[in-house]
């Protein structure tokens, strides 16, 4: 594949006996016969402190999550009305553009991954990350994010489900600028399941923690 995503491996550690809710209907599929419960074995890289570049309205000093140009990341989950739950969805969507930023500007220092994740969800960004900037590749094009589902599992937990259509987005040449293309298929619909975390540790947002990525997802189909 050209994508921008590079090959995926499964980041879930079970956690309190936690089951994360698919979004859509009907049963997942799996091209790369990835297992849900498949446990991280590499250490997580250590979260540093972000330098503060942006407020949200909430209070909390967070680093800039902006995207270059040449990459759009449309998130098509509305507000649900519940605070809490709203939350979840917007630091859930920042920490997947810091993860595509850090990406698109070659930058395995970014400090936005780093104060949006934490543990296992934080080893998946790190080395998503570093694939791209050892390869010399960034990703460009347009993403997609859509059927969202939230739960708030307890007090400082929840869930968030939702799929990815990579179809539009691309993997570019940093040295060169060329644009590898590829046709859509099914690896283009991807589910994702979040775990994040709010707690004393936590700078003041919902960290994500843990997370499983399965290609080729028929829920996530369109």
């Amino acid at each position: 594949m050209t994508r921008s995503s590079l090959p995926i491996a499964v980041a879930l550690a079970a956690s309190a006996g936690l089951l994360l809710t698919a979004c859509g209907g009907g049963g997942s599929d799996s091209s790369d016969k990835i297992q849900p419960s498949e446990t991280v074995t590499t250490a997580a890289p250590t979260a540093t402190t972000a330098s503060p570049t942006q407020a949200a309205g909430d209070g909390v000093n967070r680093p800039s999550t902006e995207l270059p140009k040449d990459l759009t990341m449309a998130f098509e989950w509305p507000k649900t009305g519940d605070a809490t739950k709203d939350a979840v969805l917007n630091d859930g969507e920042q920490y997947l553009r810091a993860l595509k930023r850090a990406s698109a500007r070659d930058d395995l220092k970014d400090p936005a991954y780093q104060f949006y994740s934490r543990n296992a969800a934080l080893t998946y960004a790190h080395d998503q990350i570093k694939a791209n900037v050892d390869g010399g590749f960034a990703p460009t094009g347009e993403d997609h994010y859509y059927s969202a589902k939230v739960s708030i599992v307890r007090s400082g937990s929840a869930t968030l489900s939702f799929c990815r259509d990579q179809s539009k987005v691309f993997s570019k040449k940093v040295k060169t600028g060329e644009v590898l293309r590829s046709a859509p298929n099914d690896d283009s619909f991807i589910l994702y399941n979040l775990l994040l975390t709010k707690d004393a540790a936590s700078n003041g947002v919902w960290q994500s923690s843990q997370i499983t990525v399965i290609e080729g997802a028929k829920q996530c189909r369109r």
